[in-house]
This record gives structure tokens, sequence and C-alpha cells, in this order.
């Protein structure tokens, strides 16, 4: 039997305390390890006061919402919401809450 491959850039990470698994060894970790339990909650439904709505950005532009909600460590969705609540403001609607209450 052959030796087992090495994996250098795993040894740089471990400090070359890892040695590779054998196919014997990998099975009877697979074996041990506890199956995921199954969610039985039914499919998310969208609220009925919820419109939904489909926007076609630039691809730059998207990836910098996506940024933005990144950095701020928020969903892509509430930046969203924050631009149309500002622009909303700066329309004399009182933003999304302004509209809402109408």
């Amino acid at each position: 039997m052959a030796p087992p491959k090495r994996n250098s850039a795993l040894e740089a990470l471990t400090g070359g305390a890892h040695k590779a698994a054998t196919p014997a060894s990998s099975v009877q970790a697979e074996a041990t390890l506890p199956e995921p339990e199954k969610a039985s909650a039914p499919p998310h439904k969208p609220a009925k006061d919820i419109a939904k709505v489909m926007l076609y950005l630039h691809p730059k532009v998207a990836r910098k919402f996506k940024e933005i909600a990144f950095t701020e460590d928020r969903k892509a969705h509430d930046v969203y919401l924050d631009a149309l609540d500002a622009y909303l403001t700066q329309q004399g609607h009182g933003g999304l809450e302004g509209v809402k209450k109408r």
C-alpha cells in the first residue's frame, strides 16, 4: 500500500500535527457522526400585507449593496429598505412609516 499523500497546506496550519486519514479510519469517523435532525416546520409564507417587488440592478450596484450589508452585519434587504425610506422621506412622503399610515 502506498503512503498517504501529504497536504502541505494543512500541515502548515496545524504545525505538522495532522496525519492523513486512512480509508478505514475515515469510514469509522463517518459512522460515529450524529445524523442532522430534519426540520418539521412548514415552509415560510410571506405575510399578506407584504408585496413582493423585483429589482433589476447593475451588478456593481448590487454588489455595493451586499458589501454595505456585510460590513454592517445586516441583510441586503434591510439596506434596500433604508434606501427606500431615505428616498420617501426626501420626497416628502414621511418615509416607509409615513406611507404605511396613509
